[in-house]
């Protein structure tokens, strides 16, 4: 019979991390639930921890596939999952024991297409408050929707949720950026569902690195990187604005205060000819945004973003070095 849930994870080189995701999803309190492993051309020990779990836990399988990326590696996994729900957890991260059962019982209860909660931040020092998160998850809310409630805009990760299957097949939802490819999924599933529920309880633990690669997070400020987020921020407005302009003004005011932010701070470590193909998106995405959405910014934002539009990025570096000071 199929499985209540399915659980995708994908992994390339995240050994030292692998065994306590592994046993965060063995330790799930929603025991009928089945994991696939999807090994994305991993060079380290990830794929021998994958095989050896799958052989001693039957809910564990493995999916192998030569390095192709993590969007890739998601639509790989999901295609072969047989759940009525389905959720997507990266490997080096960890979910609480009564995570799955929280949001998968919320969707039970109500109906909704997709259940998401709460975020902490894990590091070796502890678990931390995501500052992002804050406003978003501070109430429990049972069929909602992004329209009514615009701080669902910041609701832009895969992994802290679940989705009613029936939902994701009907929509035909598959990740495909090289990088930074969970937002342009999971705003429009946030749009396209009927109804949302949104609950208080934390139900993932997003880590950071302290050994081997660092992640895709850790690395904000290397030119290719800014450029596949810039990327991101550029497909995401696009969708918003073919599918729900009134959904706009939040948007571009939250990328004017972080993806846009962290476009301006690369600035200290890279030249413009380095940065070139990032700031070429970033500043199309900046000359689109309602004049409404600068006025209101904090004076220091606003006086960055007129610089960055002015292409006057050496007056902004020594703004940027001054305000170091």
């Amino acid at each position: 019979m199929s499985p209540l849930l399915s659980v995708v994870v994908p992994f390339h080189n995240v050994a030292p991390y692998f065994e306590a995701c592994l046993d965060s999803l063995a330790e799930q309190d929603l025991g009928d639930a089945e994991f696939v492993l999807v090994d994305d051309g991993s060079t380290d020990d990830g794929p021998l921890v994958a095989r050896v779990r799958a052989d001693k836990d039957p809910r564990f399988t493995v999916v192998t596939q030569r390095r192709r990326g993590l969007s890739a590696a998601r639509n790989a996994g999901a295609a072969v999952t047989t759940g009525r729900y389905l959720a997507f957890a990266d490997a080096d991260d960890v979910v609480p024991a009564t995570a799955y059962r929280s949001l998968v019982d919320s969707l039970e209860r109500s109906g909704s297409d997709f259940a998401s909660g709460d975020v902490r931040r894990l590091t070796s020092a502890g678990i931390h408050r995501h500052p992002r998160y804050t406003d978003v998850f501070d109430t429990a809310r049972t069929r909602t929707h992004i329209t009514r409630d615009h701080r669902l805009i910041l609701d832009r990760m895969i992994w802290n949720k679940v989705f009613r299957r029936s939902f994701w097949d009907r929509h035909g939802f598959a990740f495909s950026l090289a990088e930074y490819e969970d937002a342009p999924v999971t705003v429009t599933a946030h749009i396209l569902a009927e109804a949302v529920d949104v609950i208080a309880e934390v139900v993932y633990l997003w880590r950071i690195r302290d050994t081997g690669e660092p992640s895709i997070t850790q690395r904000l400020h290397e030119p290719a990187n800014l450029e596949a987020r810039m990327r991101m921020m550029v497909e995401t407005g696009r969708i918003i604005r073919r599918l729900a302009p009134d959904l706009l003004d939040a948007y571009e005011r939250d990328m004017c205060m972080g993806d846009l932010r962290v476009a301006i701070t690369s600035l200290r470590w890279s030249s413009d000819e380095e940065l070139a193909a990032a700031l070429d998106l970033g500043l199309g995405f900046l000359t689109g945004v309602d004049p409404r959405i600068l006025a209101v910014l904090p004076e220091r934002d606003r006086r960055h973003l007129e610089l960055l539009a002015g292409g006057r990025t050496d007056e902004l570096r020594k703004v940027l070095r001054a305000e170091q000071k």
